[in-house]
């Protein structure tokens, strides 16, 4: 990381510490769960999004630093956060009504920037630019700091059970263990926000998958699987004691 980019980090640090204690008071700690020994700093997590909140108790609760990869738009100017958050975060995938989201796009397009920065949120691209997504999640992680990634197919709305997963994070895992040769933990993780309950699964690694000859949409899809997994663990108390 360069300085420019290293004083920018550390200066936000401060803010966000004094935001997170007042958020702490309003979004009360979820009963963690894991299922998977030591939970590694230098891994990659692939999540539930849990519609608008889940991103943010992840950052306030899990047990390691995490860095998110989030919709690059919401990293840009105003108006390009706002023609988001209206177009895309709550008339598509919300399902709210063009007066309701401009409305709410209007409020939340002002402060949603300071949230994204002080979460540390990674620019996530779908297009040529998605290089710079990798390489600044490899310096994130080359630093000791997880990767946190919500790569479920959220076109149409968010789901309590996911139906698919984009590869980007595979790509991640496959371009870290090429430059350096370290093949880093993947984690599940699932948030229930009426069970207030956060599941972290057993770490994973590509190489095995890569053995077994999957393909990267045939790992995603095992990873969506094993998610939805957590999911069920979420809602049946007998299962998270066994």
């Amino acid at each position: 990381m360069n300085k420019r980019k290293q004083k920018t980090l550390q200066r936000r640090q401060p803010v966000w510490k004094c935001a997170s204690a007042v958020l702490k008071v309003f979004f009360r700690k979820p009963k963690i769960v894991n299922l998977g020994g030591d939970i590694p700093s230098k891994a990659i997590y692939v999540a539930n999004h849990s519609a608008m909140f889940g991103p943010l108790r992840y950052s306030l609760y899990m047990p390691v630093p995490i860095s998110p990869w989030g919709a690059y738009p919401m990293l840009g100017k105003y108006k390009e956060r706002y023609r988001y958050l209206r177009d895309v975060y709550f008339m598509q995938k919300r399902h709210k009504s063009k007066f309701a989201a401009t409305f709410l796009a209007v409020f939340e397009a002002f402060f949603s920037i300071f949230f994204y920065r002080g979460i540390n949120v990674i620019a996530s691209y779908n297009d040529r630019r998605f290089i710079k997504t990798i390489r600044q999640s490899m310096r994130t992680l080359e630093q000791g700091r997880a990767i946190m990634i919500f790569p479920e197919n959220s076109a149409s709305g968010y789901n309590e059970k996911l139906t698919e997963f984009f590869a980007g994070f595979v790509e991640l895992a496959r371009y870290y263990k090429h430059v350096n040769g370290e093949d880093i933990p993947i984690c599940p993780v699932y948030y229930h926000s009426k069970k207030r309950k956060m599941v972290i699964g057993k770490p994973s690694y590509l190489q095995q998958y890569l053995d077994e000859g999957l393909n990267r949409k045939q790992i995603a899809q095992d990873f969506c699987r094993q998610v939805n997994k957590l999911h069920d663990i979420c809602v049946n108390d007998k299962s998270a004691a066994e």
